[in-house]
């Protein structure tokens, strides 16, 4: 295994996977790539929004770094690759994967009711049912 993709948004589950990505890791000897993803707001209900302020997606995009740096040095993540995107973040999971040519995502689990969509939260349903790599998701 050459390359692990980790889903990254600040959960307790995404932390949770990136701690078992990066165990793997090490013990594989694969690279370590964490994205976050940062989302694009929705289209509203009447018609498209008013697009963000500008300075919207760099004030996203410097709390990404922010967050991430932080994760590294906790989670003690040394060689990783902290990517931040924007897009729809189920999307850009898969197209990251794919362009880097990871033989595994790996994402955290969310929410707490019965269901496979709610156990993995949307992202990750929609990723499980997307992706052409395998996917593990960590609970």
């Amino acid at each position: 295994m050459n390359m692990i993709l980790v889903g990254i948004d600040g959960s307790e589950g995404s932390r949770r996977a990136a701690t078992f990505a990066r165990d793997l890791a090490r013990a594989l000897q694969s690279g370590l790539t964490l994205l976050h993803v940062i989302e694009q707001r929705p289209a509203g209900i009447f018609g498209p929004p008013e697009p963000p302020p500008l300075d919207h997606y760099s004030r996203q995009m410097h709390l990404a770094r922010d967050f991430l740096s932080g994760l590294v040095e906790e989670l003690d993540l040394v060689g990783a690759e902290p990517v931040i995107e924007l897009g729809n973040p189920g999307d850009v999971i898969c197209r990251e994967a794919e362009e880097r040519n990871a033989d595994l995502i790996v994402l955290g689990r969310h929410g707490q009711r019965p269901g496979r969509r709610l156990l993995i939260g949307s992202v990750g349903a929609h990723v499980v049912a997307a992706a052409s790599r395998s996917v593990t998701v960590v609970h």
